[in-house]
C-alpha cells in the first residue's frame, strides 16, 4: 500500500476530510476513502461509514478514523476471500494492534476522550469546535492512514488450498 497510489489516495482522503463545503468527509469516511483508492475499489463505498464520524454519530465513542479502518479492514478480508486468498495475520489481529497503536499514541480511542468534551449534543458539538477540540482530528486521520499503509505493506496473503 506504500508509494504512490498510497499517497495519492491518502492525498484524495485528506482533501475530502479538510472540505468544508458539501464534499467534506467525516473522519471515518476519510479513512475508508484512503483505503477504497489502494483496493481500486469503488470511492462510493464510502457512504458505508457516514453515520460513524464523531464517534459513531457524534455520540463519542471509538474514533470515526478507527472505525473507518475496521470498515475497511473488513472489505479487504472479504476481497481477499472472494479471490481465493487469505491474510498470514488475521483481519482481527490486525484491528487490534492498529487500536493498541492508537491509544499508545493518543492515550485513548474515544472522541470524548481525545477531544475532551461531549459532542453528542448540538450546543456540545458547537462548543468542541469553537474551542479548536477537534483541531487534532486530522491528526487522527493521517495516523490511521498511515498506519493501514505500513499494515497493508507488511501483509502477505497466501492462496487458500
Amino acid at each position: 500500500m506504500a508509494g504512490e497510489k498510497f499517497e495519492q489516495a491518502k492525498a484524495q482522503a485528506m482533501k475530502g476530510y479538510l472540505d468544508p463545503g458539501p464534499k467534506h468527509l467525516n473522519c471515518a469516511q476519510a479513512v475508508l476513502r484512503c483505503g477504497l483508492g489502494v483496493l481500486d475499489e469503488d470511492p462510493a463505498l464510502i457512504a458505508n461509514a457516514g453515520f460513524l464520524g464523531g464517534g459513531m454519530a457524534r455520540m463519542g465513542q471509538v474514533c470515526g478514523a478507527l472505525s473507518g479502518a475496521a470498515v475497511l479492514l473488513g472489505l479487504r478480508e472479504r476481497l481477499l476471500v472472494e479471490r481465493g486468498e487469505k491474510p498470514v495475520v488475521t483481519t482481527f489481529d490486525w484491528l487490534q494492534e492498529l487500536v493498541r497503536a492508537f491509544e499508545a499514541e493518543f492515550g485513548a480511542v474515544t472522541c470524548h476522550d481525545l477531544l475532551g468534551c461531549d459532542i453528542s449534543t448540538a450546543e456540545g458539538f458547537r462548543k468542541a469546535k469553537r474551542s479548536k477540540a477537534t483541531k487534532r482530528c486530522p491528526e487522527f486521520v493521517e495516523w490511521t492512514c498511515d498506519r493501514l499503509g505500513e499494515l497493508f505493506e507488511q501483509q502477505d496473503v497466501v492462496a487458500e488450498a
